[in-house]
C-alpha cells in the first residue's frame, strides 16, 4: 500500500512509521551529518544493509521506497491448481444465478463436477472466497436483474429543474396494496384495485388521480388527463365533499411517463399536441427518471395505504401475517372518497424538497390575480368529448347499439341498421353515448334499455360485472326435480311399449307353433292338402288367388279347430300304420 489512510491497519501504519524513522537517519548520513557506522547503529542492522538502504534513497524526497514489503502471500495471487480455479468459474456462471443464488450452491456443483473430471475438490472456503472477490455489482445482478443493479449501484448524478408549475407533470400506475369488498355484499372480495396518479413536479402537489378496478389502459389515461386539467368540483359534489378539499387543476405543459402501450398511443400524443400538451416518455431502462412520481406512490403505500383493513402489504410474506382477506372492509367507493382525503392532507403537509408544504407552494405562486393556463369554460366540454375512451367498429343492428349490456337507439340510427359506427362515451356517465356516423358527424344516442340495471359509472359497472351470478340457462331445484320427473315418465312409455311388442311377439309364435303341430298331425293321419281344402271350403272357401297359400297357407282361426280337431280323434292305443 503506497498510502495511509484512517481505514489502514494498525500493522500498515507501522510499516510505514518505520520506514519514515529510517529514512530520517538515512537523510543525516547522505548529508554527512552522520557516518554510516552511527547510522547503521542507530537503525539496529549491519553497516551492508546501511549501505544498500542508503543506495535506495538517493534522489528521494519521501520515506515509500523503504516501506517494507508485506508479508506472505500476495493481495490476489493463486494457490490452487489451474483446472480447480477454472472449474469454480465454470460453476459459478452456470450456478450463481437468480435471487436462490448462494456459495453452497456453486460449491455441491463443484464437487460433483471434481469428480467427474478426477481433479481434487475445493473447500466450500475457497469457493466462497472466490465469489466474494468479485464484483459486487455482477453478483447483485446476477441475483435480481439488471434493473435492479442499475437503480442500486447506477450514477444519477443529474436532476429535473423547472422553473413554474404545471410545466412537467409525471405519470405513472400502480395496484392499490389492499383488497376492497363489493357494497351490496360485504363478504365477497372483488380484488385489488389500480391508481393512476399525476404530480407536479414544481410544487409537488397531487395534480389528478383515478382510481380503477381494470389494468391501465386508454381510459385510465384519459380520465386521469381530464381530472387533472378540468375543475374538480362536479366529482366531489358527485360524491357529496367540500370542492375546498381540493382545488387544484391546470392545463399542464409536458406529460411525462414510461413507455407502456397506453402512454405512447399515437391517439393519446395527437390529442394532447391538439392543446399544446408535449408527451414525453423515459429513456428505456431509467426507471429513475420517473422518481418523483415512484416516490408519491410508494408513500401513499406506506403511509397510508398500509394502514386499512384489508391491505396486503408491500410483499407476499406481508400479506400472510395481515389475515388480508379476513380484514377486507373497504368499498371501491369508500375507497375512491378515502383518496382525496389523504391527497388533501398530503397537500397540507410539509414537504422535506420544498421546505413548505404542496399547496403553500402552488398558492405562493399562483397569487395577486395570477392563475394556472386554464381551458375556457366553453372549451371543457370539447375537451372532454377529445379524451373520452371509445369502441370502435360497434355494429348497429335493429334495436340499436348494444354496449355494456345496455341498449342505445336514436332516430339517427334507423337508416344505419347493420352498419358499423365509432362510439365515444364518458366513463362517469354511460346513460348516454356519442355516436359518429357515416355522414362524419357526432349524435348524442341515449341509453333506451339497461338489461340488469347496473350503475351507470363504469368502473361501479365492472364492480358489478365482476359478481359471480348464475349462468343464462341454469335451473332452479324445483325445475331440476321437475326435469327428472319427465324423464322418469318417458322411460315408463318406452318400457311399456318395449313390452307390448315383447307380448304380441310372444303370441305370434305360440299361433305359428299350434299351426306347424297341426300340419305334423295331418301328415300323420294321411290327410292330403286337397282334404283339407275341401274341409276348409265346407267352411267357406278361401281365396287362391295366391299360389303360395296353397303350399304353405297362412294359419286361421276356423282351419285351425278343424286340425284340432282332427287331432283329437287320433287313438294313441293303436299300433301307428307305417306305409
Amino acid at each position: 500500500m503506497l498510502n495511509v489512510d484512517g481505514s489502514s491497519p494498525p500493522e500498515e501504519i507501522n510499516r510505514h512509521k518505520l520506514a519514515s524513522e529510517r529514512f530520517a537517519i538515512i537523510r543525516r548520513f547522505l548529508t554527512r551529518s552522520i557516518s554510516a557506522t552511527d547510522g547503521a547503529q542507530a537503525l539496529g542492522i549491519s553497516k551492508s544493509q546501511f549501505y544498500k538502504l542508503a543506495a535506495s534513497c538517493h534522489g528521494e524526497v519521501g520515506y515509500k521506497k523503504l516501506v517494507r514489503r508485506k508479508r506472505g502471500r500476495k493481495k490476489g495471487g493463486v494457490a490452487l491448481d489451474p483446472a480447480v480455479e477454472s472449474l469454480i468459474e465454470e460453476m459459478f456462471g452456470e450456478h450463481f444465478k437468480g435471487p436462490a443464488a448462494t456459495y453452497s450452491t456453486v460449491w455441491l456443483a463443484c464437487q460433483a463436477e471434481a469428480d467427474a473430471r478426477r481433479i481434487v475438490r475445493p473447500s466450500y472456503y475457497t469457493v466462497r472466497r472466490r465469489i466474494q472477490a468479485k464484483n459486487q455489482r455482477l453478483l447483485f445482478e446476477l441475483r435480481y436483474g439488471k434493473e435492479a443493479a442499475s437503480q442500486k449501484y447506477g450514477a444519477r448524478p443529474g436532476h429535473k429543474l423547472t422553473g413554474r408549475p404545471l410545466e412537467w407533470v409525471q405519470f405513472d400506475h400502480t395496484v392499490v396494496d389492499i383488497l376492497i369488498v363489493d357494497d351490496r355484499d360485504r363478504k365477497k372480495i372483488i380484488g385489488r384495485p389500480w391508481v393512476s396518479m399525476a404530480i407536479c413536479l414544481h410544487t409537488r402537489v397531487v395534480l389528478g388521480f383515478y382510481l380503477s378496478l381494470l389494468p391501465p389502459s386508454a381510459v385510465s389515461v384519459a380520465m386521469l388527463i381530464e381530472n387533472c386539467v378540468l375543475p374538480k368540483d362536479e366529482i366531489l359534489k358527485s360524491m357529496g365533499l367540500d370542492k375546498s378539499l381540493w382545488p387544484i387543476f391546470g392545463l399542464m405543459e409536458t406529460i411525462h411517463t414510461d413507455n407502456a402501450k397506453e402512454f405512447v398511443s399515437d391517439v393519446l400524443v395527437l390529442n394532447c399536441e391538439n392543446y399544446g400538451i408535449a408527451v414525453k416518455h423515459r429513456d428505456i431502462g431509467k426507471k429513475h427518471q420517473g422518481g418523483h412520481i415512484e416516490s408519491l406512490i410508494g408513500k401513499f403505500m406506506t403511509k397510508r395505504i398500509h394502514f386499512l383493513p384489508g391491505t396486503t402489504g408491500s410483499n407476499v410474506l406481508m400479506r400472510k401475517a395481515l389475515n388480508s382477506e379476513a380484514r377486507a372492509a373497504m368499498t371501491f367507493r369508500k375507497l375512491r372518497e378515502f383518496f382525496i382525503y389523504q391527497v388533501c392532507a398530503y397537500h397540507e403537509t410539509k414537504h422535506s424538497g420544498l421546505g413548505c408544504s404542496p399547496m403553500e407552494a402552488w398558492n405562493g405562486h399562483f397569487c395577486d390575480g395570477l392563475e394556472p393556463n386554464q381551458l375556457p369554460e366553453l372549451e371543457r366540454k370539447t375537451f372532454r368529448f377529445n379524451f373520452f375512451p371509445e369502441a370502435s367498429n360497434k355494429l348497429v343492428v335493429s334495436e340499436g347499439i348494444e354496449l355494456f349490456r345496455r341498449f342505445y337507439y336514436a332516430p339517427c340510427l334507423k337508416d344505419h341498421v347493420r352498419s358499423r359506427v365509432l362510439v365515444k362515451y364518458d366513463p362517469y356517465n354511460l346513460n348516454e353515448v356519442q355516436v359518429k356516423l357515416p355522414d362524419e358527424n357526432w349524435y348524442t344516442v341515449p341509453c333506451v334499455r339497461n338489461n340488469f340495471n347496473r350503475s351507470s359509472d363504469f368502473e361501479m359497472y365492472r364492480v358489478e360485472r365482476q359478481t359471480k351470478s348464475a349462468r343464462d340457462g341454469t335451473v332452479s331445484v324445483f325445475g331440476g326435480q321437475a326435469l327428472l320427473k319427465g324423464k322418469e315418465v318417458v322411460k315408463e312409455e318406452v318400457s311399456a311399449t318395449a313390452k307390448a311388442k315383447r307380448d304380441k311377439k310372444k303370441q305370434g309364435l305360440a299361433e305359428h307353433d299350434a299351426y306347424q303341430k297341426m300340419l305334423g298331425s295331418e301328415r300323420a293321419l294321411g290327410i292330403s292338402i286337397s282334404d283339407r281344402e275341401s274341409s276348409l271350403g265346407a267352411q267357406g272357401g278361401r281365396n287362391k288367388a295366391n299360389p303360395k297359400d296353397e303350399i304353405n297357407p297362412a294359419p286361421t282361426t276356423s282351419n285351425l279347430m278343424v286340425a284340432l280337431r282332427l287331432v283329437a280323434e287320433i287313438d294313441y292305443d293303436n299300433d301307428p300304420i307305417i306305409y
